[in-house]
Protein backbone atom coordinates (compact mmCIF):
# COMPACT_ATOMS: atom_id res chain seq x y z
CA UNK A 1 0.00 0.00 0.00
CA UNK A 2 1.16 3.72 -0.63
CA UNK A 3 1.76 5.85 2.05
CA UNK A 4 1.73 9.69 1.70
CA UNK A 5 2.73 12.26 4.19
CA UNK A 6 1.72 15.50 3.49
CA UNK A 7 3.67 18.09 4.86
CA UNK A 8 1.60 21.62 4.55
CA UNK A 9 0.73 20.34 0.94
CA UNK A 10 4.53 19.14 0.22
CA UNK A 11 3.24 15.30 -0.25
CA UNK A 12 5.77 12.92 0.68
CA UNK A 13 5.58 8.81 -0.56
CA UNK A 14 6.93 7.77 2.36
CA UNK A 15 8.11 4.17 1.44
CA UNK A 16 9.70 5.97 -2.15
CA UNK A 17 11.03 8.15 0.34
CA UNK A 18 12.90 5.89 2.51
CA UNK A 19 14.62 3.91 -0.11
CA UNK A 20 16.19 6.75 -1.70
CA UNK A 21 16.98 7.40 1.95
CA UNK A 22 15.50 10.78 2.33
CA UNK A 23 16.19 12.95 5.15
CA UNK A 24 13.48 14.56 6.37
CA UNK A 25 12.92 17.43 9.41
CA UNK A 26 13.95 15.05 12.62
CA UNK A 27 12.89 18.53 14.78
CA UNK A 28 9.81 19.63 15.92
CA UNK A 29 9.08 22.93 13.74
CA UNK A 30 6.65 23.89 15.59
CA UNK A 31 9.58 24.84 18.13
CA UNK A 32 11.35 26.80 15.92
CA UNK A 33 11.79 30.42 16.49
CA UNK A 34 12.50 33.01 13.82
CA UNK A 35 15.93 34.28 14.60
CA UNK A 36 16.54 35.23 10.93
CA UNK A 37 14.80 37.21 7.80
CA UNK A 38 16.47 36.91 4.81
CA UNK A 39 15.23 39.40 1.93
CA UNK A 40 14.96 38.01 -1.46
CA UNK A 41 14.78 34.52 -1.00
CA UNK A 42 15.84 32.59 -4.39
CA UNK A 43 17.40 29.17 -4.66
CA UNK A 44 20.69 29.76 -3.44
CA UNK A 45 19.62 30.74 -0.15
CA UNK A 46 17.47 27.69 0.17
CA UNK A 47 20.54 25.30 -0.67
CA UNK A 48 23.52 27.34 1.45
CA UNK A 49 21.51 29.18 4.60
CA UNK A 50 18.58 27.58 5.05
CA UNK A 51 20.25 24.05 4.68
CA UNK A 52 22.92 25.27 6.94
CA UNK A 53 20.06 25.99 9.71
CA UNK A 54 18.47 22.99 9.11
CA UNK A 55 21.44 20.77 9.92
CA UNK A 56 21.95 23.09 13.14
CA UNK A 57 18.16 22.25 14.13
CA UNK A 58 18.45 18.69 13.18
CA UNK A 59 22.09 17.46 14.48
CA UNK A 60 22.33 20.22 17.16
CA UNK A 61 18.93 21.07 18.61
CA UNK A 62 19.25 24.52 17.50
CA UNK A 63 15.87 25.62 17.16
CA UNK A 64 16.48 29.69 17.58
CA UNK A 65 17.40 30.33 13.68
CA UNK A 66 14.18 29.62 11.94
CA UNK A 67 13.86 31.71 8.90
CA UNK A 68 11.62 33.82 7.21
CA UNK A 69 11.82 34.91 4.04
CA UNK A 70 10.68 38.10 2.56
CA UNK A 71 9.88 38.02 -1.11
CA UNK A 72 11.03 41.79 -2.91
CA UNK A 73 10.59 41.01 -6.24
CA UNK A 74 7.40 40.56 -8.60
CA UNK A 75 8.57 37.50 -10.04
CA UNK A 76 9.07 36.14 -6.37
CA UNK A 77 5.22 35.92 -6.34
CA UNK A 78 5.07 32.82 -7.30
CA UNK A 79 7.40 31.05 -4.97
CA UNK A 80 6.01 32.51 -2.11
CA UNK A 81 2.05 31.25 -3.30
CA UNK A 82 3.81 27.61 -3.22
CA UNK A 83 5.82 28.13 -0.21
CA UNK A 84 2.89 29.11 1.26
CA UNK A 85 1.02 26.44 0.76
CA UNK A 86 4.21 23.87 1.22
CA UNK A 87 4.69 25.56 4.62
CA UNK A 88 7.61 26.63 4.19
CA UNK A 89 9.13 22.99 2.88
CA UNK A 90 10.83 21.96 0.28
CA UNK A 91 12.84 19.11 -1.23
CA UNK A 92 17.02 19.55 -1.81
CA UNK A 93 18.54 17.73 -4.17
CA UNK A 94 22.63 17.48 -4.26
CA UNK A 95 24.15 15.86 -7.01
CA UNK A 96 28.36 14.83 -7.26
CA UNK A 97 29.88 13.90 -10.06
CA UNK A 98 28.65 9.93 -9.48
CA UNK A 99 25.49 10.05 -10.62
CA UNK A 100 25.21 7.51 -7.89
CA UNK A 101 25.68 10.80 -5.33
CA UNK A 102 22.72 12.07 -4.89
CA UNK A 103 21.38 13.35 -1.83
CA UNK A 104 17.51 14.13 -1.07
CA UNK A 105 16.68 16.99 2.13
CA UNK A 106 13.55 17.99 2.91
CA UNK A 107 14.39 21.62 4.42
CA UNK A 108 12.39 22.72 7.73
CA UNK A 109 14.13 26.05 8.33
CA UNK A 110 11.82 28.24 6.54
CA UNK A 111 9.29 28.91 8.56
CA UNK A 112 6.97 31.65 6.56
CA UNK A 113 7.09 33.89 3.62
CA UNK A 114 6.01 36.93 3.24
CA UNK A 115 6.06 38.84 -0.05
CA UNK A 116 6.58 42.34 0.24
CA UNK A 117 4.29 44.14 -1.96
CA UNK A 118 1.33 42.05 -0.80
CA UNK A 119 2.24 42.57 2.70
CA UNK A 120 4.82 45.41 3.53
CA UNK A 121 3.49 46.14 7.07
CA UNK A 122 3.59 42.65 7.61
CA UNK A 123 7.24 42.23 6.50
CA UNK A 124 8.33 45.38 8.23
CA UNK A 125 6.86 44.01 11.41
CA UNK A 126 8.61 40.65 11.14
CA UNK A 127 11.97 42.83 11.02
CA UNK A 128 11.29 45.20 13.83
CA UNK A 129 10.18 41.85 16.05
CA UNK A 130 12.85 41.54 18.86
CA UNK A 131 12.89 37.71 17.85
CA UNK A 132 15.08 38.95 14.16
CA UNK A 133 18.61 38.73 15.57
CA UNK A 134 20.05 38.44 11.95
CA UNK A 135 19.03 40.16 8.40
CA UNK A 136 20.44 38.60 5.55
CA UNK A 137 20.18 38.76 1.92
CA UNK A 138 20.81 37.66 -1.66
CA UNK A 139 20.37 40.48 -3.96
CA UNK A 140 23.09 39.94 -6.46
CA UNK A 141 25.85 41.73 -7.92
CA UNK A 142 23.81 44.50 -9.41
CA UNK A 143 21.30 45.08 -6.55
CA UNK A 144 24.34 47.12 -4.69
CA UNK A 145 24.52 49.73 -7.37
CA UNK A 146 22.19 51.93 -5.34
CA UNK A 147 20.71 54.89 -7.43
CA UNK A 148 19.54 57.56 -4.91
CA UNK A 149 17.39 59.18 -8.03
CA UNK A 150 15.21 55.57 -8.40
CA UNK A 151 12.13 56.03 -8.57
CA UNK A 152 11.35 53.43 -5.66
CA UNK A 153 14.02 54.85 -3.61
CA UNK A 154 13.03 58.36 -3.68
CA UNK A 155 9.21 56.34 -2.87
CA UNK A 156 11.24 54.88 -0.01
CA UNK A 157 12.65 58.08 1.52
CA UNK A 158 9.32 59.49 1.68
CA UNK A 159 6.67 56.43 3.27
CA UNK A 160 8.64 54.54 5.80
CA UNK A 161 5.24 52.51 6.50
CA UNK A 162 5.26 50.58 2.75
CA UNK A 163 8.70 50.61 1.54
CA UNK A 164 9.28 48.73 -1.81
CA UNK A 165 13.24 48.06 -2.03
CA UNK A 166 15.75 46.37 0.03
CA UNK A 167 17.28 49.56 1.34
CA UNK A 168 13.97 51.03 2.57
CA UNK A 169 13.25 47.90 4.56
CA UNK A 170 16.27 47.07 6.19
CA UNK A 171 16.48 51.00 7.27
CA UNK A 172 13.20 52.02 8.23
CA UNK A 173 13.14 48.85 10.23
CA UNK A 174 16.54 49.63 11.88
CA UNK A 175 14.90 52.93 13.11
CA UNK A 176 11.76 51.32 14.19
CA UNK A 177 14.17 49.29 16.75
CA UNK A 178 16.06 52.35 17.52
CA UNK A 179 13.11 54.02 18.72
CA UNK A 180 11.65 51.39 20.58
CA UNK A 181 14.96 51.17 22.40
CA UNK A 182 15.61 47.96 21.01
CA UNK A 183 19.20 45.78 19.56
CA UNK A 184 19.71 46.49 16.35
CA UNK A 185 20.04 43.37 14.00
CA UNK A 186 23.02 42.34 12.00
CA UNK A 187 22.64 42.66 8.35
CA UNK A 188 24.63 40.10 6.64
CA UNK A 189 24.96 40.10 2.93
CA UNK A 190 25.24 36.75 1.24
CA UNK A 191 26.11 37.88 -2.38
CA UNK A 192 29.26 37.29 -4.31
CA UNK A 193 30.61 40.84 -3.68
CA UNK A 194 34.00 41.54 -2.51
CA UNK A 195 34.09 42.92 0.74
CA UNK A 196 30.45 42.22 0.63
CA UNK A 197 29.75 43.93 4.61
CA UNK A 198 31.17 46.70 3.52
CA UNK A 199 29.33 47.33 0.41
CA UNK A 200 25.90 46.41 2.06
CA UNK A 201 26.51 49.08 5.21
CA UNK A 202 27.70 51.68 2.45
CA UNK A 203 24.69 51.15 0.34
CA UNK A 204 22.33 51.36 3.98
CA UNK A 205 24.33 54.61 5.20
CA UNK A 206 24.12 55.72 2.01
CA UNK A 207 20.42 55.71 1.80
CA UNK A 208 19.86 56.48 5.45
CA UNK A 209 21.32 59.94 5.12
CA UNK A 210 18.88 60.90 2.15
CA UNK A 211 16.61 60.72 5.49
CA UNK A 212 18.52 63.57 6.92
CA UNK A 213 18.54 61.83 10.54
CA UNK A 214 21.57 61.82 12.42
CA UNK A 215 20.88 59.64 14.92
CA UNK A 216 19.67 56.81 12.97
CA UNK A 217 23.01 57.13 11.27
CA UNK A 218 24.73 57.33 14.22
CA UNK A 219 22.95 54.28 15.15
CA UNK A 220 23.67 52.27 12.11
CA UNK A 221 27.38 53.54 12.22
CA UNK A 222 28.12 52.61 16.00
CA UNK A 223 25.88 49.64 16.64
CA UNK A 224 24.48 47.56 13.65
CA UNK A 225 27.16 45.17 12.34
CA UNK A 226 27.90 44.17 8.64
CA UNK A 227 30.14 40.95 8.75
CA UNK A 228 32.20 40.18 5.18
CA UNK A 229 31.22 36.54 3.76
CA UNK A 230 32.18 34.51 1.00
CA UNK A 231 29.52 31.67 -0.05
CA UNK A 232 29.83 28.78 -2.47
CA UNK A 233 27.30 26.34 -3.63
CA UNK A 234 26.18 26.25 -7.51
CA UNK A 235 22.52 25.92 -7.26
CA UNK A 236 20.05 25.69 -10.17
CA UNK A 237 17.09 27.46 -11.22
CA UNK A 238 13.51 25.42 -10.94
CA UNK A 239 12.35 23.48 -13.75
CA UNK A 240 9.53 21.64 -14.47
CA UNK A 241 12.32 19.01 -15.05
CA UNK A 242 13.01 19.04 -11.44
CA UNK A 243 9.72 18.98 -10.34
CA UNK A 244 9.09 15.46 -12.21
CA UNK A 245 12.38 14.52 -11.79
CA UNK A 246 11.52 14.33 -7.44
CA UNK A 247 8.63 13.28 -7.94
CA UNK A 248 9.30 10.25 -10.19
CA UNK A 249 12.70 9.27 -8.64
CA UNK A 250 11.66 9.93 -4.56
CA UNK A 251 7.83 10.41 -4.26
CA UNK A 252 8.21 14.24 -3.31
CA UNK A 253 5.27 16.30 -4.78
CA UNK A 254 6.49 19.79 -4.32
CA UNK A 255 5.92 22.80 -6.43
CA UNK A 256 9.96 23.92 -5.57
CA UNK A 257 12.53 22.17 -5.18
CA UNK A 258 15.82 22.87 -5.38
CA UNK A 259 18.94 21.48 -7.11
CA UNK A 260 22.54 21.57 -6.45
CA UNK A 261 26.14 20.68 -6.44
CA UNK A 262 27.42 18.51 -3.27
CA UNK A 263 30.17 21.02 -2.76
CA UNK A 264 29.11 24.32 -0.05
CA UNK A 265 30.95 26.47 1.76
CA UNK A 266 30.75 29.83 4.05
CA UNK A 267 33.30 31.63 5.24
CA UNK A 268 32.45 34.95 7.60
CA UNK A 269 33.83 37.15 9.57
CA UNK A 270 32.33 36.96 13.05
CA UNK A 271 31.06 40.51 14.08
CA UNK A 272 27.41 39.89 14.81
CA UNK A 273 25.56 42.77 16.62
CA UNK A 274 22.72 40.79 18.61
CA UNK A 275 23.63 37.10 18.53
CA UNK A 276 24.65 34.30 16.40
CA UNK A 277 24.24 30.45 15.38
CA UNK A 278 26.53 28.53 16.90
CA UNK A 279 28.69 28.38 13.41
CA UNK A 280 31.32 26.90 14.51
CA UNK A 281 29.42 23.39 14.81
CA UNK A 282 29.76 23.16 10.94
CA UNK A 283 33.36 23.65 10.75
CA UNK A 284 34.28 20.02 9.43
CA UNK A 285 33.58 18.55 5.94
CA UNK A 286 31.07 18.72 4.10
CA UNK A 287 29.63 21.36 5.91
CA UNK A 288 32.98 24.18 5.12
CA UNK A 289 31.88 26.57 7.61
CA UNK A 290 34.87 29.23 8.55
CA UNK A 291 34.49 31.51 10.99
CA UNK A 292 37.61 34.17 10.52
CA UNK A 293 39.07 37.71 10.45
CA UNK A 294 40.34 36.63 6.83
CA UNK A 295 37.21 36.66 4.65
CA UNK A 296 38.76 39.38 2.18
CA UNK A 297 41.37 36.70 1.13
CA UNK A 298 38.87 34.02 0.53
CA UNK A 299 36.52 36.51 -1.00
CA UNK A 300 39.84 37.41 -3.47
CA UNK A 301 40.06 33.63 -3.80
CA UNK A 302 36.67 32.70 -5.00
CA UNK A 303 35.68 35.89 -6.66
CA UNK A 304 38.36 35.84 -9.00
CA UNK A 305 39.02 32.51 -9.56
CA UNK A 306 35.55 30.77 -9.54
CA UNK A 307 32.94 33.70 -10.68
CA UNK A 308 35.73 34.85 -13.20
CA UNK A 309 36.18 31.76 -14.47
CA UNK A 310 32.66 31.04 -14.66
CA UNK A 311 31.68 34.34 -16.83
CA UNK A 312 34.53 33.38 -19.35
CA UNK A 313 33.48 30.42 -20.17
CA UNK A 314 29.94 31.03 -20.35
CA UNK A 315 29.79 33.83 -22.95
CA UNK A 316 32.12 32.26 -25.32
CA UNK A 317 30.65 28.97 -24.62
CA UNK A 318 27.55 29.98 -25.60
CA UNK A 319 28.41 31.83 -28.75
CA UNK A 320 29.97 28.23 -29.50
CA UNK A 321 26.84 26.79 -29.02
CA UNK A 322 26.87 25.18 -25.93
CA UNK A 323 23.53 24.74 -23.49
CA UNK A 324 25.42 23.73 -19.90
CA UNK A 325 28.27 24.42 -18.10
CA UNK A 326 29.71 21.06 -18.19
CA UNK A 327 29.34 20.54 -22.26
CA UNK A 328 31.75 23.66 -22.33
CA UNK A 329 34.40 21.86 -19.99
CA UNK A 330 34.04 18.48 -22.46
CA UNK A 331 35.67 20.90 -25.08
CA UNK A 332 39.65 20.89 -24.78
CA UNK A 333 40.18 23.72 -26.04
CA UNK A 334 37.76 25.58 -23.31
CA UNK A 335 39.27 23.78 -20.20
CA UNK A 336 42.71 24.44 -21.34
CA UNK A 337 41.38 28.29 -21.54
CA UNK A 338 40.53 28.28 -18.05
CA UNK A 339 42.74 26.40 -16.60
CA UNK A 340 45.45 29.42 -18.13
CA UNK A 341 43.02 32.33 -16.77
CA UNK A 342 43.25 30.79 -13.59
CA UNK A 343 47.18 29.73 -13.54
CA UNK A 344 48.58 32.63 -15.27
CA UNK A 345 46.33 35.56 -15.12
CA UNK A 346 44.61 35.14 -11.45
CA UNK A 347 46.56 33.27 -9.38
CA UNK A 348 49.38 35.33 -9.34
CA UNK A 349 47.51 38.46 -8.14
CA UNK A 350 46.11 36.55 -5.39
CA UNK A 351 46.96 37.60 -1.29
CA UNK A 352 47.74 34.17 0.36
CA UNK A 353 44.80 32.27 1.75
CA UNK A 354 45.71 30.95 4.87
CA UNK A 355 44.67 27.26 5.34
CA UNK A 356 44.13 26.66 1.49
CA UNK A 357 46.07 24.67 -1.29
CA UNK A 358 45.34 27.06 -4.31
CA UNK A 359 46.02 24.20 -6.64
CA UNK A 360 43.85 21.65 -5.04
CA UNK A 361 41.10 24.21 -4.87
CA UNK A 362 41.76 25.27 -8.56
CA UNK A 363 41.50 21.46 -9.34
CA UNK A 364 38.11 20.91 -7.27
CA UNK A 365 36.71 24.19 -9.35
CA UNK A 366 37.78 22.02 -12.46
CA UNK A 367 35.62 19.01 -11.27
CA UNK A 368 32.93 21.09 -10.18
CA UNK A 369 32.89 23.21 -13.38
CA UNK A 370 32.86 19.71 -15.11
CA UNK A 371 29.84 17.63 -12.85
CA UNK A 372 27.80 16.64 -15.65
CA UNK A 373 24.59 16.24 -13.20
CA UNK A 374 24.36 20.03 -12.77
CA UNK A 375 22.28 21.12 -15.72
CA UNK A 376 23.35 24.61 -15.19
CA UNK A 377 22.94 26.55 -18.10
CA UNK A 378 25.54 29.00 -19.82
CA UNK A 379 22.76 31.60 -20.22
CA UNK A 380 21.76 31.73 -16.21
CA UNK A 381 25.56 33.02 -15.78
CA UNK A 382 25.33 35.38 -18.40
CA UNK A 383 22.79 37.46 -16.49
CA UNK A 384 23.93 40.61 -15.57
CA UNK A 385 27.08 40.51 -17.03
CA UNK A 386 27.70 44.27 -16.50
CA UNK A 387 28.05 44.64 -13.03
CA UNK A 388 29.61 40.83 -12.98
CA UNK A 389 32.46 41.75 -15.24
CA UNK A 390 33.35 45.46 -12.95
CA UNK A 391 33.41 42.80 -9.80
CA UNK A 392 35.15 39.84 -10.98
CA UNK A 393 37.00 40.15 -14.17
CA UNK A 394 37.78 44.03 -14.39
CA UNK A 395 40.23 44.04 -11.30
CA UNK A 396 42.22 41.38 -12.42
CA UNK A 397 43.09 42.99 -15.88
CA UNK A 398 43.94 46.36 -13.93
CA UNK A 399 46.39 44.62 -11.37
CA UNK A 400 48.04 42.65 -14.41
CA UNK A 401 48.35 45.75 -16.41
CA UNK A 402 49.47 47.57 -13.47
CA UNK A 403 52.07 44.74 -13.55
CA UNK A 404 53.09 45.78 -16.97
CA UNK A 405 51.71 42.59 -18.58
CA UNK A 406 48.56 42.53 -20.85
CA UNK A 407 46.39 39.72 -19.68
CA UNK A 408 45.89 37.68 -22.90
CA UNK A 409 42.49 35.20 -22.21
CA UNK A 410 41.15 38.34 -20.00
CA UNK A 411 41.07 40.04 -23.13
CA UNK A 412 39.22 36.79 -24.81
CA UNK A 413 36.72 36.87 -21.85
CA UNK A 414 35.87 40.40 -22.44
CA UNK A 415 35.99 40.15 -26.09
CA UNK A 416 33.02 37.24 -25.95
CA UNK A 417 30.77 39.35 -23.88
CA UNK A 418 31.01 41.93 -26.31
CA UNK A 419 30.20 39.87 -29.41
CA UNK A 420 27.20 38.64 -27.25
CA UNK A 421 25.88 41.69 -26.39
CA UNK A 422 25.67 42.34 -30.40
CA UNK A 423 22.38 40.33 -29.10
CA UNK A 424 22.87 37.70 -32.12
CA UNK A 425 24.35 34.60 -31.99
CA UNK A 426 26.54 32.87 -34.87
CA UNK A 427 23.72 31.38 -36.64
CA UNK A 428 22.16 35.24 -36.32
CA UNK A 429 19.30 34.08 -34.03
CA UNK A 430 18.50 36.05 -30.83
CA UNK A 431 20.39 36.65 -28.16
CA UNK A 432 17.82 37.60 -25.20
CA UNK A 433 19.96 40.45 -23.06
CA UNK A 434 18.86 40.15 -19.18
CA UNK A 435 21.37 42.56 -17.96
CA UNK A 436 19.84 46.12 -16.18
CA UNK A 437 22.89 47.88 -16.38
CA UNK A 438 24.27 46.90 -20.06
CA UNK A 439 20.68 48.42 -20.89
CA UNK A 440 21.23 51.83 -19.01
CA UNK A 441 24.63 52.08 -20.64
CA UNK A 442 23.00 51.25 -23.78
CA UNK A 443 26.49 48.94 -24.74
CA UNK A 444 24.23 46.40 -27.33
CA UNK A 445 23.76 49.58 -29.41
CA UNK A 446 27.76 50.56 -29.48
CA UNK A 447 28.31 45.85 -29.28
CA UNK A 448 25.59 46.00 -32.52
CA UNK A 449 27.60 47.62 -35.26
CA UNK A 450 29.68 45.67 -37.61
CA UNK A 451 32.56 47.04 -36.15
CA UNK A 452 32.04 47.22 -32.62
CA UNK A 453 33.32 50.52 -31.14
CA UNK A 454 35.69 48.42 -28.09
CA UNK A 455 37.24 51.23 -27.33
CA UNK A 456 34.09 53.11 -26.37
CA UNK A 457 32.92 49.99 -24.46
CA UNK A 458 35.81 50.08 -22.64
CA UNK A 459 36.03 53.59 -21.83
CA UNK A 460 32.59 52.99 -19.66
CA UNK A 461 33.92 53.37 -16.34
CA UNK A 462 31.30 52.02 -14.09
CA UNK A 463 32.62 48.46 -15.44
CA UNK A 464 36.16 48.92 -16.82
CA UNK A 465 37.43 51.24 -14.38
CA UNK A 466 40.53 53.22 -16.74
CA UNK A 467 41.52 50.53 -18.93
CA UNK A 468 40.54 52.86 -21.75
CA UNK A 469 43.99 54.29 -21.30
CA UNK A 470 45.62 50.77 -21.67
CA UNK A 471 45.86 50.92 -25.91
CA UNK A 472 47.75 47.49 -25.59
CA UNK A 473 44.76 45.80 -24.13
CA UNK A 474 42.38 47.73 -26.27
CA UNK A 475 43.94 46.46 -29.38
CA UNK A 476 43.84 42.82 -27.66
CA UNK A 477 39.92 42.99 -27.27
CA UNK A 478 39.84 44.24 -30.61
CA UNK A 479 41.53 41.62 -32.33
CA UNK A 480 39.62 38.80 -30.13
CA UNK A 481 35.94 40.74 -31.38
CA UNK A 482 37.19 40.93 -35.21
CA UNK A 483 38.36 36.90 -34.75
CA UNK A 484 34.95 36.17 -33.38
CA UNK A 485 33.13 37.52 -36.37
CA UNK A 486 35.47 36.54 -38.75
CA UNK A 487 36.20 33.23 -37.98
CA UNK A 488 33.83 32.20 -35.09
CA UNK A 489 33.94 31.52 -31.60
CA UNK A 490 35.62 28.10 -31.98
CA UNK A 491 37.98 29.04 -34.04
CA UNK A 492 38.89 32.16 -32.19
CA UNK A 493 39.25 30.22 -28.85
CA UNK A 494 41.73 27.06 -30.45
CA UNK A 495 43.71 30.36 -32.02
CA UNK A 496 43.90 32.19 -28.83
CA UNK A 497 45.08 29.17 -27.21
CA UNK A 498 47.75 28.28 -29.33
CA UNK A 499 48.90 32.16 -29.54
CA UNK A 500 49.55 32.62 -25.93
CA UNK A 501 52.54 34.61 -25.00
CA UNK A 502 52.94 32.11 -22.01
CA UNK A 503 52.49 28.53 -21.84
CA UNK A 504 51.57 27.31 -18.61
CA UNK A 505 51.91 23.33 -17.53
CA UNK A 506 48.65 22.40 -17.57
CA UNK A 507 47.60 19.84 -14.69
Amino acid sequence: MTTNIVLGQLIVNRPKCEAARTHLPSYDRNQLKHGIVHLSVGNFVCSHLAYYMDILASEHKQTDWGIVGIGVRSFDKTKSRIMKAQNGLYTLVTKGNDENDVNVRIIGSLIDYIHASDEPENALSILVHPNTKILSMTITASGYDLDMNNVDIQHDLKNSDKPRTIFGFIVHALDARRRANEKPFTVMSCDNVQRNGEVIKRCVLQFAKGLNNTQLIEYIETQVTFPSSMVDRITLATTDADRKYVRLHYGISDGWPVISEAFVQWVIEDSFCNGRPPLELLSSSPYNVLLTEHVEAYGNMKIHLLNASHISMCYLGHLMGYTYIYEIMLDKYSKIYIKQLMNVEVTPILPPVPGIDLEQYKRTLIERFSNPNIKDTAVRVCRNGASKFSKFVVPIIVEQLKRGNNPHFCALSVGAWIRYLSGFDEQNKPIILQDTLAVELKLSELAAKTRPDVKEILSTNQIFDDLAKYPQFIEAVERVVQLLYEIGSKETLKRWVNEAPYQNIIN
